[in-house]
């Protein structure tokens, strides 16, 4: 069956392609239009220095012009902050908090982030790849390499980038082929035994063909040590989390006439990373929990009975099609990917008897099609139509609990789930020049989703499973956006929008006591007001924005009662009815001289639940000294999770001659105030009443510096340097939660660092 529906998929693609090249090449002879527009933020060509150049509206313009909040960062700029992996963004971009949750990846934007983790779920902010949609959670956690540009869009992007895109996108874009020679490569050892491998070489095949390849490759050992039975670190211990990260990427520019360009894709990527499995247990363990030394407590230690394991892998075949016609640009995405993930876990995180174990192994298979067509032929109106397909088919085979032993006789049961989802979209979105300085932009999209689940256990030593059941749904939207901007001075603008972002419904994607309760989820919907100021010069740049967001079914846990059992409850994902997220920002960037640039930004985040009554917390119960799993507790009132009230960060890149070279200073800062990580529990009634509303599961406030040192020789070609990630040594949680077996963390990585070299020609 499966090889049937890729069959599918690939011929769905194949008849798609074939329709585009024919519209293509029934129009590239007839039209003349300007070179294509430029899709990364970098400095204009234009003479006007400071200028950046963004797609935030799928057409090049200028980052004052575009009346949305986002963060623009060159590959350079990402490179001199220390930024390498996606968890490292919001180091430097404001109001952006880039959390994990187990093996799963999930970002937030202005305090707008999701609760549902797991096979199936997608985040609310999405993610975009050289314009391609991510779905998954756990592929996206590798290292950012061989970057052109990112782009982070702030707010509900319901009309251009609406696939689950609440609470923003984060568009990423990677370095296109070059019709001239040329190849850097870098090489690094840090800390850890961290080794970093790094190449990209491009140029021409051919007149109007042009080849890059871009390779990465990282292994290290981690800083999480398995301590065994000893309660004690000792440098004999195992590494229990290390890491490989490796990534090949090559790209094919075809340019068969001025107007036309073909882009050929080929992405293989594979992600190791641990770190988020290890439930260290460290307060109040469950009474079947074993005691020290059989279970670690300290941080970056662990103990599991069988290793953590967490490997992801993906596959990825794109073409994108860009032709200038004489009134606009068509451009055409299609890809084709295949994602495979295993995940192994000991929840109790003891020796020497396995209490409990999971194993899951996923296949997802992902095709999706995207038209553009950016017209400007129209006097006075900047216009995009397009349309998007989606089809998504993910496969459990093989979800298995353990008790007792990792062995047939200790596996309870076996559950196999499959997932689909198929949605089409429709949107047009339209800047009208209403005066000299006055401009209106509206936008429309319909969204279309259907999703099914179906799913079967297989007894083991359980033999009570739960019987087979299905469902499917099919959830709609309109999603519209309105901002009116204006032209203060020339590269000053103020602008006021309204937009709403839609998170399709789910279901939940596991196996359920009974099949009354495999009913489908509503959807989030979000709507948001803006006000924003953006200002440039040829030294400096100045963004802000206040901000008031109106939440509507958050899809997160609840309880209901158990049709089957009398007197019980069952977790399920279901919605809080609303919740509320407003605040103010800013981000400052200013380049005195060539040699020197400094940055900074601040937020003010107050995100809350203003009707969620029927939570689902983890409490604690003073008498017995345990957790108190799946209480109702009402959440009215309270922080969300990953919404800091407070962020800020500051960093510069400062250039000077030495030796006839150029060494390059540059360091980042960055300060969170306290947050919940990713569970707004609260101690609840059987706590102590002075604690029973005031949420467990929250990190402190903490500040982190990263800094680097890099000489280049007087060719250019060759460069040498120091870096330290975290270098003050700030420990914080990433991973903080409880539940049936206790309280468990995970910490962030120590101060690292290392040495590099590095060459480009």
């Amino acid at each position: 069956m499966a090889n049937e529906q890729i069959g599918k998929n690939i011929l769905t693609g194949l008849q798609i392609g074939i329709a585009v090249s024919a519209l293509i090449a029934g129009a590239a002879y007839a039209q003349t239009s300007p070179a294509p527009a430029r899709t990364e933020p970098q400095t204009s060509d234009s003479g006007e220095p400071g200028d950046i150049i963004v797609t935030a509206q799928r057409r090049a313009e200028r980052l004052e012009n575009v009346p949305v909040a986002i963060v623009a960062l060159s590959g350079d700029t990402l490179a001199k902050s220390g930024v390498q992996r996606m968890t490292d963004l919001g180091q430097i971009a404001t109001s952006v908090q880039i959390n994990r949750a187990g093996a799963f990846t999930q970002p937030a934007i202005r305090g707008i982030t999701t609760l549902t983790l797991g096979f199936g779920f997608e985040n609310n902010v999405a993610v975009y790849v050289d314009g391609f949609y991510q779905p998954d959670m756990v592929t996206i956690n590798g290292d950012l390499a061989n970057l052109a540009s990112v782009q982070v869009l702030k707010g509900p992007q319901g009309t251009l980038y609406g696939r689950n895109a609440t609470g923003g996108a984060i568009v990423l874009e990677t370095l296109a082929p070059s019709k001239q020679f040329t190849a850097n490569g870098q090489l690094s050892y840090g800390r850890f035994n961290d080794v970093r491998m790094q190449g990209y070489v491009s140029g021409p095949l051919a007149e109007n063909v042009a080849l890059g390849i871009a390779a990465y490759y990282r292994a290290g050992d981690g800083y999480i040590r398995d301590i065994g039975n000893d309660p004690v670190s000792t440098a004999d211990d195992t590494n229990a989390a290390p890491l490989k990260n490796l990534s090949l990427r090559a790209k094919l520019l075809l340019t068969p006439t001025e107007n036309l360009s073909v882009t050929l894709g080929l992405n293989h990527g594979s992600v190791e990373d641990s770190r988020g499995l290890l439930y260290t247990i460290n307060a109040h363990p469950a009474s079947f929990i074993p005691t020290p030394p059989g279970r670690a407590t300290q941080r970056d230690t662990a103990s599991p009975t069988i290793p953590a394991d967490a490997k992801a892998r993906a596959t990825e075949a794109t073409a994108k099609i860009v032709l200038e016609t004489g009134i606009g640009t068509l451009t055409s995405y299609t890809g084709y990917a295949k994602r495979l993930s295993h995940s192994t876990f000991d929840f109790d995180a003891s020796k020497p008897v396995i209490t409990q174990s999971v194993s899951n192994h996923i296949n997802q298979y992902t095709f999706q099609q995207t038209l553009d067509y950016s017209i400007k032929a129209i006097d006075d109106l900047d216009l995009i139509v397009g349309a998007f397909f989606y089809d998504d088919k993910l496969r459990v085979d093989g979800g298995e609990s353990y008790a007792g032993s990792v062995s047939p006789a200790g596996l309870q049961r076996t559950q196999f789930v499959r997932l689909t989802s198929r949605s089409y979209a429709f949107y047009i979105d339209g800047t009208w020049h209403v005066a000299d300085r006055l401009f209106l932009t509206g936008g429309l999209r319909y969204s279309n989703e259907k999703r099914g689940i179906s799913y079967y256990e297989v007894p083991g030593t359980v033999t009570a499973i739960a019987p087979p059941a299905s469902n499917s749904a099919t959830f709609n939207s309109v999603t519209p956006r309105a901002v009116l901007r204006y032209e203060i001075a020339p590269r000053t603008n103020i602008y006021a929008s309204y937009s709403e972002g839609f998170r399709a419904g789910v279901f939940n994607p596991t196996v359920l006591p009974n099949p009354g309760l495999v009913i489908p989820i509503r959807p989030e919907k979000l709507r948001a007001f803006e006000l924003g100021f953006k200002t440039a010069s040829s030294t400096w740049r100045l963004d802000a924005a206040i901000y008031y967001y109106d939440f509507r079914d958050l899809q997160v846990g609840v309880s209901i009662p158990n049709p089957v059992i009398p007197n019980s409850v069952v977790q399920l994902i279901s919605n809080a009815k609303k919740a509320v997220s407003y605040g103010a920002e800013a981000q400052l960037t200013y380049t005195p001289t060539r040699d020197l640039s400094v940055r900074a930004g601040a937020s003010y985040i107050h995100a809350r639940y203003t009707d969620f009554s029927n939570a689902t917390g983890t409490g604690f119960n003073a008498t017995s000294g345990f957790n108190a799993t799946g209480q109702v507790q009402n959440w009215n009132g309270q922080q969300m999770a990953r919404a800091p009230s407070f962020t800020a960060n500051v960093g510069f890149n400062y250039e000077t001659d030495l030796a006839k070279g150029k060494l390059a200073l540059s360091a980042n800062g960055s300060y969170t105030s306290s947050y919940v990580v990713a569970n707004p529990s609260l101690y609840g009634p059987l706590a102590n009443p002075a604690l029973a509303n005031t949420q467990r599961y929250r990190q402190d406030g903490y500040a982190l510096l990263n800094a680097q040192v890099n000489w280049t020789d007087p060719s250019g070609h060759y460069t040498l340097g120091l870096y330290g990630d975290n270098i003050t040594n700030t420990r914080y949680d990433f991973v903080l939660s409880g539940g049936a077996f206790g309280d468990y963390s995970q910490g962030n990585e120590p101060a690292t660092y290392g040495v590099r070299a590095g060459f480009k020609f």
